[in-house]
Order: structure tokens, then C-alpha cells, then sequence
């Protein structure tokens, strides 16, 4: 099969388009045809060397497929052999062929594209268990970083379906569309040197959550106006600061700090995942959620596409072919 191929740690232009072995349909899997993929900036740090997993070189990188079944493994009966669906893999998403296991395959409707499929399972599955973890629900005040990203955007969406007001945190003119689109409530600027005050400012009685996938000082201003009693869910660090944190600030004010990574998760507790398919598949297809795609480029495009994601010149998702 044609697969992208990260040969050494390093950017996107060192990756090498290539044969690579067909994979293996062991039990519990099934082999999916890919006709979509998307580019996540978890991409970007694994071929690195500095995401938390680091397969042998040479591997295939790719977390995000959709396309059709076209084989199982033993013991598999959902989903079927020629059925649509998305899915999250660890890597070796970027190729013509790709296996993953069923906890980790959502089936979707054919009405969806497998663009738009491509673009669903990593950032409303992280999304999904954010807010879980969060127990947010209705009423309460939720601030999004980095909401116009791919996890962002779906948190904004799940946020709303969930009753709560939004609070969106973006850089640009550009993203704050992309986040009023998505349902947000309020806008505040990411780059504003009064962060604190700017989202206390938002909200006359204080923010109950933080969903942050930035770190840095996004972290420390947000903390700040958070208020007695609230929940902080950290999702990652694309600033590429991880921050340190005031044990006694969680102390006297009885806050939290949670974690939450969806790969992790499809490993050590792949029906928290699995469960979930069905009810975001639903929303989905109403219309209730929808990816936005700002890109959607030829296969050959791979270094191009994550490229932009790394200049963060993209208001949206961008998706290999479909």
C-alpha cells in the first residue's frame, strides 16, 4: 500500500511517500479502506519525537481515518465488512489501508462524506470526555482556549447541546467566526494581556469550567477567574508550555484540575469511548455538531496541510481527500 512514512523525528518535510506493508486484521480489529484522513496537531508533535508515544522509525503517522470496511478480524461482528466509518488510531492513518479496534470505529450514515466523517472522531471524542470529565451541565459558565481549533470548535458544540454558556477564547478575526458558528456565547481575545479580567468581565457570576488544550499562560490568567469551587480540565499544551501549579490557590478555593486524553482513554478504558459513538453519530447526522473543514487537500498534500495547522493558518479543520 502507498503510505506517508516519518523515516527520522523531525517537520513535515521529512516525511517520504512510500510502499509500506499492507497491516495485519488481528481479533478485535477490522481493516478499513481509507478515502479520508484528518491532520491533527497531535501529528505534528508525534513525528517530532515529542508526543507521549514514540513508535519505532520508520512508521506510518495519521490518527483520523474514514472510509469502508473491508475486513475483520476474528471475533469482530460490529462493525460489518462494507459499512462507512470513522476512526481514531494510534498512527498509520496516513495510507491507503488502515486497522484499528472496534472501540475505536464509529459507524457513520453514507449521507456523511468521508470528509466530513474524517474530521469527527478525534476532536468530538476529546471533546466528548472533556466536558464528561468536567461534569458540566446546564446552566453553568464554561471557558473554551484554543476555541477554534479542532477540539475546541466540538467543545463549543457539545457545550451548547449541554445547556451551558460559552465563553470563547480565539486570536483572530477569523477564529472568532469560526467560534460565533459554533454556538459561543461570548468571545475573548487569547492574546489579551488582561486575561483574567477580561473573562470575569464576560460573566457576572463566575466561571465553573476551563476546558484548556493550551497551557502556558492561558493556564495561569484562566485559573484566575475561576471561581470558588470550579473544575479545570487540562487536554494538552499546544503553547508548548506546560505551566506549574499553586497547590494552594486548589486548596483554599476547593477547585480541581482534571486531566483528560482521549488516547489514553481508548486504551485503558475503551468502553468510555465506545459508548459514546452512537449518541454523537446521532447529533452528527441532525446537523446537531458539525466539523468545520477550512481544508480539505490531495493525499500528496500531507506536508502542506500540516504545515499550515503548524503556523496556525488554519480557522478549522483540514482534511486529506474525501
Amino acid at each position: 500500500m502507498y503510505a506517508w512514512k516519518c523515516v527520522t523525528w523531525g517537520d513535515p518535510r521529512h516525511l517520504q511517500l512510500g510502499r509500506m506493508p499492507d497491516p495485519v486484521c488481528e481479533a478485535g480489529q477490522v481493516e478499513i479502506t481509507v478515502k479520508a484522513c484528518g491532520v491533527n496537531f497531535a501529528d505534528l508533535l508525534l513525528i517530532s519525537g515529542r508526543y507521549q508515544l514514540r513508535p519505532e522509525l520508520p512508521f506510518i503517522p495519521g490518527m483520523e481515518v474514514a472510509g469502508w470496511v473491508t475486513a475483520v478480524g476474528p471475533g469482530v461482528t460490529v462493525p460489518r465488512v462494507g459499512e462507512h466509518v470513522a476512526a481514531y488510531v494510534k498512527y498509520g492513518g496516513y495510507a491507503d489501508k488502515v486497522v484499528a479496534p472496534t472501540a475505536q470505529v464509529a459507524v457513520i450514515p453514507d449521507s456523511i462524506s468521508s470528509a466530513t466523517a474524517a474530521a469527527f472522531p478525534v476532536s468530538y471524542g476529546s471533546a466528548e470526555l472533556a466536558l464528561d470529565r468536567a461534569h458540566l451541565s446546564a446552566g453553568e459558565v464554561v471557558v473554551i482556549g484554543g476555541a477554534a481549533g479542532a477540539v475546541g470548535s466540538a467543545c463549543i458544540e457539545l457545550a451548547k447541546q449541554r445547556g451551558a454558556t460559552v465563553i470563547a477564547c480565539v486570536g483572530d478575526d477569523a477564529k472568532e467566526q469560526v467560534a460565533r458558528a459554533c454556538g459561543a456565547d461570548e468571545i475573548v481575545s487569547s492574546r489579551s494581556r488582561a486575561l483574567q479580567q477580561d473573562l470575569q468581565a464576560a460573566t457576572a457570576d463566575g466561571v465553573d469550567v476551563i476546558i484548556d488544550p493550551v497551557g502556558g499562560s492561558f493556564f495561569d490568567e484562566s485559573l484566575r477567574a475561576l471561581r470558588f469551587g470550579g473544575r479545570v480540565v487540562v487536554l494538552g499544551f499546544a503553547s508548548g508550555k506546560i505551566p506549574s501549579l499553586r497547590l494552594n490557590q486548589l486548596l483554599i478555593r476547593q477547585q480541581s484540575v482534571i486531566g483528560a486524553s482521549f488516547g489514553l482513554t481508548c486504551i485503558k478504558d475503551p468502553a468510555r469511548i465506545s459508548d459514546k459513538w452512537p449518541e454523537l453519530v446521532a447529533m452528527l447526522e441532525r446537523g446537531a455538531i458539525k466539523p468545520r473543514i477550512s481544508k480539505t487537500l490531495p493525499f500528496t498534500d500531507l506536508p502542506r496541510a500540516l504545515n499550515l495547522l503548524k503556523e496556525r493558518k488554519l480557522a478549522g479543520r483540514a482534511v486529506l481527500g474525501g
